[in-house]
């Protein structure tokens, strides 16, 4: 049974023992620790050792770093340069028309090698993905790096980080634990912050008074399921003291971000009518299917061929939606419509955007939110009892963001430069004596090999090197040129 991330959350106060004394180069830490752990905190003889007591004292002037296995950390590097949700003199969350985060140094790494991290689950090994998660911290506390691929040896250098966030839902929800467990003994006041529990904790707040709450949940398919969100959310409001009911509606986005990207399982453009492959809701009455009587609720697009049927009519049974916009009135429209057909009387007061692509739609989502609300049948809103007054989307991203300002302000490790944010971005590649049957036509793993790879062993499958255009195809490149602030920062090495 998988744990809840409250049971090994960054907040858990442990008991572990700390031994400080010296033996052979190695130094007493807790058992309970992943051997990789354990070896970069008290094995000099380990490739993995860290060498933390070395560790500046002073953290202020070193860099914030973050990691995941997508295109999405950029997007969370967007984040934190254009961040404003304090006042710089005051502290308080107010903004002021300051960049929070003006100044800071910021370091990325984007271990493509190694995702998506889901597979990991997926194909039964979530041992590997825990040490990997934990190998990426230990990167980014480190002070070396590979130029390239084939070298045997890291002979670039680079500062250590003051903080690490995770800004991959799947890595927070299976790392956080790793992950603070080796930071809170290395003794270097480096602390972490994950986007499920920041996102959760800003959730929470919408608890009223008895401590009732109701919830959305927007996942992507892949990616942390809805019953892990769930037992997350649930376990954390009983640590806050949230005596009520707490309710969750979970919705599975199946096509709002495979429409995004084009994928033709889900959208074609130049299609006029129902068509053979399409995989996104059909007609029907089971959960994600598409409900004839809420037509006109769902408010779907008709515009162009946004919305298809099969040739010769307009027959339910083959409706199909293809536009973005239509899969996500879909998807919201069922979430709030269970809601008020469950009866409760506890509005929805926030919806939880769980992937990062869905903020790309959330104009989009915000209008139906509107929509449904305003919305009457028979001279009564049917919807106002289902969506609170206050009702919000929850960026986990931003608010993970807004939790590393708070971090580092409280612990006196803001920079506080006079100067342009300076980036650092790293991705991670399969090394060059990877076998050659591991890899697939563009270089990186097969899935085979990648999810099969065991735990616990000193082989180095995956380097760490400066990020090169070389490296990423045209969509990655696109995702990248698309974070405006976060492009200008490292242009010039992506030419």
């Amino acid at each position: 049974m998988r744990r809840s991330l409250r049971k090994y959350g960054p907040f858990l106060s442990l008991t572990l023992s700390l031994v400080l004394a010296v033996a052979c180069g190695r130094r007493t830490v807790s058992e309970s620790l992943l051997p990789i752990a354990r070896k970069a905190l008290a094995d000099s003889t380990s490739v993995f050792y860290g060498d933390f007591g070395e560790y500046p004292a002073d953290l202020s002037s070193l860099a914030v770093g973050l990691f995941d296995c997508s295109t999405d950390g950029f997007e969370v590097v967007e984040k934190i340069l254009t961040a404003d949700h304090f006042d710089n003199i005051t502290g308080k969350p107010v903004p002021d028309g300051i960049a929070d985060f003006g100044g800071e140094h910021i370091q990325m790494l984007f271990d493509k090698a190694n995702g998506p991290y889901g597979g990991y689950l997926e194909h039964g090994n979530p041992d590997f993905l825990r040490e990997q998660l934990v190998r990426n911290t230990i990167f980014l506390t480190g002070t070396r790096y590979y130029n390239l691929a084939v070298d045997e040896y890291q002979s670039g250098y680079k500062d250590p980080v003051k903080l690490v966030l995770v800004s991959s839902p799947v890595a927070a929800l299976y790392g956080m634990n790793d992950i603070n467990s080796m930071l809170e003994q290395s003794g270097t006041g480096v602390k972490a912050v994950g986007v499920i529990e920041a996102g959760i904790r800003k959730a929470l707040d919408g608890a009223d008074e008895e401590g009732n709450l109701s919830l959305g949940v927007l996942y992507s398919p892949g990616g942390v399921s809805s019953r892990e969100y769930e037992t997350v959310i649930r376990d954390m409001a009983a640590d806050r003291g949230l005596a009520g009911m707490i309710q969750v509606f979970n919705q599975e986005g199946i096509g709002i971000e495979e429409s995004m990207n084009g994928d033709p399982a889900y959208i074609d453009t130049s299609a006029t009518v129902s068509r053979e492959g399409y995989a996104g809701p059909v007609s029907g009455i089971s959960y994600n299917n598409i409900d004839a009587t809420l037509l006109d609720r769902y408010g779907f697009s008709t515009k162009g061929n946004s919305l298809l049927f099969p040739a010769g009519g307009r027959n339910m049974s083959g409706l199909q939606l293809n536009s973005v916009e239509n899969y996500v009135r879909y998807h919201l429209v069922s979430m709030i419509e269970r809601h008020r057909r469950s009866g409760s009387s506890i509005p929805i007061s926030a919806i939880i955007l769980t992937d990062c692509g869905f903020n790309h739609v959330r104009d989009i989502m915000e209008k139906v939110m509107r929509e449904l609300y305003d919305y009457k049948r028979g001279g009564i809103y049917l919807y106002r009892t289902s969506i609170s007054p206050d009702f919000r989307f929850i960026d986990p991203a931003e608010c993970a963001v807004s939790e590393a300002y708070s971090i580092l302000r409280n612990d006196g490790n803001l920079a506080l430069r006079g100067e342009k944010s300076q980036l650092s971005t790293f991705i991670s590649l399969p090394s060059s004596s990877s076998p050659e049957s591991s890899l697939g036509p563009d270089g990186y793993f097969r899935d085979e090999y990648m999810y099969a790879r065991s735990s616990g062993t000193e082989n180095i499958t995956t380097k760490v090197v400066p990020l090169a255009p070389r490296y990423i195809d045209d969509r990655e490149f696109k995702c990248i040129e698309d974070c405006h602030e976060t492009f200008l920062l490292i242009r010039n090495s992506l030419y």
